[in-house]
C-alpha cells in the first residue's frame, strides 16, 4: 500500500522546480486551478506554445488564449481576451512569486481587464499551492474509464449526453437539471443529485460540448475527499457498434482524504472509494445513453449532422 506522503523539508530551489513543471503542463491546469475548466492546444513553435483556455468566474465562462513564451527567461505567460493582454512572469523563488503586468489598448473596458487579472492571479496562486502538495501533485491524481457498447447511432447517443433535460427520469440519481447553453456549446449547469439515502445535493458545473461527439465537464463543487473532478463523455463509431466512454480524472485532497478515511488512510483506499461512488453514477449515465439510443425509432436524423455536434 502507498502511504500518504508527508511534507518534506525543502529548499527554495527544490520547491521552485515543481512550480515550473506544473506551469509548463498546461493541460493539467483544470485539475489544479479552479477557474480553468478545459484547455486545448492551438499551435507550437520553438519559442511559443499557444493554448485556448475556458475559464469560469462567477458562474460565467470566457475563452482566452494563452501563450507560453519559452524563449524568454523566465518563461512568460500571456493571457489574451477581448484585446487586453495580461503578461505573467515567474521568479524562481520559494513562494513561486510572480510579477503581473497588464497592458490593454486605449479605450478598453478597465473592468474587464481587472476581471481577467483577478482570475489569472487566482490561477497562479492555486497552481503554486498544488505544486507544493506532499509527494507532488501527480501523486494525488486518479483516472478511470467506463465503456459501454451500443447498436444505437452516434447521433442519438450524443443527443442524450448533450440534452440534459432528458436526464431526470432517465438516470436514477439525477432528480432535476437546470442549464443554459450558449452558441459555442458551453453549458452552465445546476444538477440536483439523489444520494443513496434519498438526500438531495445540488451540484453546479460547467460543460463544453465539443466536436467528435464529446462533452467535457467540471463540477464547481466536489466532496471533501477531492480538490477537482474532470469528466468526459465521448462517443465513437466502430464497424459493428458504437462505444460510449465515461472518463473521470480526480485530484484528491490530502487533508480531505484524512478527514474522510482517517489519519492512516492510503491513496489506494481513497481511489477505491472514488471508483465505487463515482463509477456507479458513470455507468448509470452510460447505460441510460445506450438505452435512449437503442429505443429511438429513428436510425438517422439529418438535424444531428456533424456540423451540429458542438465546437471544435
Amino acid at each position: 500500500m502507498t502511504a500518504l506522503p508527508s511534507h518534506p523539508a525543502a529548499s527554495a530551489r527544490s520547491v521552485a522546480r515543481p512550480v515550473d513543471r506544473i506551469l509548463a503542463d498546461v493541460h493539467s491546469w483544470p485539475l489544479f486551478a479552479g477557474p480553468v475548466i478545459h484547455t486545448r492546444a492551438l499551435a507550437a513553435t520553438d519559442d511559443v506554445e499557444t493554448f485556448e483556455l475556458w475559464l469560469e468566474q462567477d458562474r460565467s465562462v470566457r475563452s482566452v488564449v494563452l501563450e507560453r513564451r519559452t524563449s524568454e527567461v523566465p518563461t512568460a505567460l500571456v493571457f489574451r481576451a477581448d484585446g487586453p493582454a495580461t503578461v505573467v512572469r515567474y521568479r524562481d523563488d520559494l513562494a513561486g512569486a510572480v510579477d503581473i503586468e497588464t497592458t490593454a489598448p486605449a479605450g478598453t473596458d478597465t473592468g474587464a481587464t481587472a476581471s481577467l487579472e483577478i482570475v489569472v492571479r487566482r490561477i497562479l496562486t492555486e497552481l503554486a499551492e498544488s505544486a507544493a502538495l506532499p509527494g507532488g501533485p501527480g501523486a494525488w491524481v486518479y483516472t478511470f474509464e467506463d465503456v459501454v457498447r451500443t447498436h444505437g447511432s452516434v447521433g442519438d447517443v450524443f443527443e442524450f449526453l448533450r440534452r440534459l433535460e432528458l436526464w431526470p427520469g432517465g438516470i436514477a440519481h439525477v432528480h432535476e437539471v437546470d442549464y443554459d447553453e450558449d452558441d459555442d456549446g458551453v453549458q452552465t449547469v445546476s444538477t440536483t443529485v439523489l444520494g443513496d439515502d434519498g438526500t438531495r445535493h445540488r451540484i453546479p458545473s460547467i460543460r463544453i460540448c465539443l466536436r467528435q461527439a464529446r462533452v467535457v465537464y467540471k463540477p464547481l463543487t466536489v466532496p471533501p475527499i477531492a480538490r477537482a473532478h474532470l469528466g468526459q463523455w465521448s462517443v465513437e463509431q466502430h464497424a459493428d457498434s458504437v462505444t460510449i466512454t465515461g472518463r473521470h480524472t480526480i485530484a484528491l485532497d490530502p487533508a480531505g482524504v484524512r478527514q474522510v478515511l482517517g489519519a492512516d488512510a492510503t491513496i489506494e483506499a481513497a481511489t477505491r472509494l472514488v471508483r465505487s461512488a463515482l463509477g456507479k453514477h458513470s455507468l448509470d449515465t452510460l447505460d441510460a445513453a445506450k438505452s435512449f439510443a437503442e429505443n429511438s425509432l429513428r436510425s438517422h436524423d439529418p438535424a444531428l449532422s456533424w456540423d451540429r455536434l458542438g465546437t471544435s
